[in-house]
């Protein structure tokens, strides 16, 4: 499965001065993968040297008893796996690492004794070793995997000649006259999700009912995490945090996330630690409202206005119990609410921006008639770009042309079911194409 991470791991090991590189990320979105992929392909078996700390954690906890002696470690970690490990040469890959605060601490070491190359994995970094003692190693580099964006989902597919066209056409402005198939595509990839395991099934044989089981087997895995990493003493309101997002943003009105639809009567100080995290475990993205109409944004109220996402669409599909078919017909999905075909375009955009590195808050006039964009980022220059999400082809836009005029924005964007086009210094990007966005 080919992911957009790999360029970047393969420009690190190609360095030879680079420090230890730590890929984060959620459960289940392909770390262990990538870092196989890398090790076998680039390096070669003979000098790949991989530790799971999953699997023999008390073995091999018991090397890095001392973790500032890296000649020590790689010694015993050679013996353990009956190779050499060489410097300079051998990939030293260290999965799920978390799991061991020795170990992790172990990459400052390496990264001043040089010449090691040391890439490490690690899920819910910051939330399962909540009771370490040794300092979170400094001298790293740290890099985040998201799910499967819709253009690695057609890669998988095996469709990057039309992934290729989505981005010629984004860049050209131009009408796509295959704008009906990759409208197709999109919405299957809005009930599968991003998640690698959910795409490779999916990528046999289309079979969307086992996609789903597999979607509920993550979900309840994901539940499941909640209850042994968690504080113990916030396990049951961040389980309820999780589970009232799909209502959260299927509201009638604003998409905010409200604590009282937690739990009747919830507040803040109940669930902004389980939301926290959420947030630091790679299930959630926090999209917080701003005010501001120039650079530098800023979170409105320092951050107690915000909405939350699933960092995977095809869970949230899921969660809504929905037949995918109700959504992939033309005739049925019209007469779904528009609420719910709001949330899950909105999460697809999210996700998709989150993937690129996009930094982005929701604008909101804080004017008697409350005006709102569902996005807003900001180039490197500091001029304000909005980014207005439709689910569908109805595209009136009285709030981004507001924003427009009070932030003098160069130009914005509109994500749709709309084709391509430009018009006005409005940039109008159909939904398929919002893995392009980088404002």
């Amino acid at each position: 499965m080919r992911r957009k991470i790999d360029a970047t791991l393969e420009e690190w090991a190609r360095s030879e001065s680079a420090p230890p590189l730590l890929l984060r990320g959620a459960r289940r979105v392909g770390k262990t993968y990538s870092i196989r992929r890398l090790g076998t392909e680039v390096f070669g078996d003979a000098d790949f040297a991989y530790f799971d700390f999953q699997t023999d954690l008390e073995r091999l906890k018991g090397i890095f008893h001392n973790t500032a002696d890296v000649d020590g470690i790689v010694a015993d970690l050679s013996a353990y796996i009956g190779k050499p490990i060489r410097r300079g040469s051998t990939l030293i890959a260290f999965d799920e690492i978390q799991l061991c605060e020795q170990a992790l601490n172990s990459l400052r070491f390496f990264a001043s004794a040089g010449g090691y190359k040391v890439i490490a994995s690690g899920s819910q970094l910051g939330v399962t070793l909540r009771d370490r003692t040794l300092p979170f190693p400094s001298d790293v580099r740290q890099v985040t995997l998201h799910p499967l964006d819709f253009e690695e989902w057609l890669w998988a597919m095996g469709d990057e000649q039309l992934a290729d066209a989505i981005r010629d056409h984004y860049l050209s402005r131009e009408p796509f006259s295959l704008h009906d198939m990759a409208m197709d595509k999109y919405r299957r990839y809005v009930v599968t999700g991003g998640l690698p395991a959910v795409v490779n099934e999916y990528a046999k044989d289309a079979d969307l009912a086992r996609a789903r089981e597999i979607q509920s087997d993550i979900d309840a895995t994901y539940t499941a995490d909640i209850a042994l990493y968690a504080p113990g003493e916030t396990v049951v309101a961040t389980q309820a945090v999780w589970q009232s997002i799909p209502k959260q943003l299927a509201r009638e009105t604003t998409r905010k996330f409200k604590y009282a639809d937690v739990k009747k009567g919830g507040r803040e100080r109940q669930y902004r630690l389980p939301l926290a995290w959420l947030e630091s475990a790679g299930l959630v993205t926090l999209n917080e409202q701003t005010n501001d109409t120039s650079a530098p944004l800023e979170a409105r109220d320092g951050g107690s206005f915000f909405k939350v996402y699933m960092a995977d669409t095809g869970l949230l599909f899921n969660r809504y119990r929905l037949d995918a078919r109700a959504w992939l017909s033309d005739e049925m999905r019209v007469q779904l609410s528009a609420r719910f075909r709001g949330a899950l375009t909105e999460n697809y955009v999210m996700q998709a921006l989150a993937a690129n590195g996009v930094p982005a808050y929701y604008w909101a006039s804080g004017e008697g008639a409350q005006y709102e964009v569902e996005f807003v980022t900001q180039t490197g220059l500091g001029r304000l770009v909005p980014i207005e999400v439709k689910s569908g082809t109805n595209v009136r836009a009285t709030s981004l042309k507001r924003f427009m005029a009070k932030a003098d924005a160069p130009y914005a964007i509109r994500v749709s079911a709309k084709n391509y086009g430009y018009e006005n210094d409005l940039y109008g990007v159909p939904l398929y194409a919002a893995f392009c966005i980088r404002p």
